[in-house]
């Protein structure tokens, strides 16, 4: 599975890594910009299946990328991420985990977790593991108003109660917010 950076007209770039466009894709941040046409870099990952007689390539640019927790495991500190891809000829959406493995030295690796899988697969997996992957803006909304419920439903407090779930919601302390 070979991954790169590059611009759509195939112009590569130097200096960005493909863990630093997935930090930046998950950062909700661009790229950057191709210096010979100006055009956003992509992060774009060949691949073939291995279930595939004729050993076809299909092309992906990574639209999201979804950092997960980072774990320490042994002497290297792991840096996981789900990638949403969308094949370039298709349009189709897939999921790809995988991980950058960070050792002693500061040097990467990158690895996979599980093969690529669509979106429906992903949905089928999450369902039979008891879990969902739920839009974190929904959960906070629905944390939100679960406070304005027990205030007793008391308007005025809209912006403390999505604070208050964000931060409950990402395992942070909440600080209240004075009117």
């Amino acid at each position: 599975m070979a991954s790169k950076i590059s611009c759509p007209e195939g112009h590569s770039t130097k200096g960005i890594t493909v863990w630093d466009a997935a930090v930046a894709l998950a950062e909700g941040r661009a790229i950057g910009a191709c210096k010979k046409c100006g055009k956003a870099y992509q992060y774009r990952i060949d691949h073939t299946y291995a279930d595939d007689p004729k050993e076809t390539v299909h092309s992906f640019v990574v639209t999201r990328a979804i950092r997960l927790e980072p774990r320490l495991s042994g002497a290297e500190k792991l840096d996981p991420f789900l990638l949403v891809l969308r094949e370039i000829k298709t349009g189709k959406e897939e999921i790809l985990p995988t991980f950058w493995a960070f050792g002693h030295t500061g040097a990467h690796r990158a690895g996979h977790l599980a093969p690529i899988l669509g979106l429906d697969e992903w949905k089928k997996l999450f369902r039979q593991l008891g879990a969902s992957v739920d839009d974190p803006q929904q959960k906070i909304r629905e944390r939100a108003y679960q406070l304005y419920e027990q205030r007793g439903r008391l308007d005025g407090h809209a912006v403390e109660d999505w604070l208050q779930a964000e931060a409950e919601l990402a395992g942070r302390r909440t600080l209240q917010v004075a009117a």
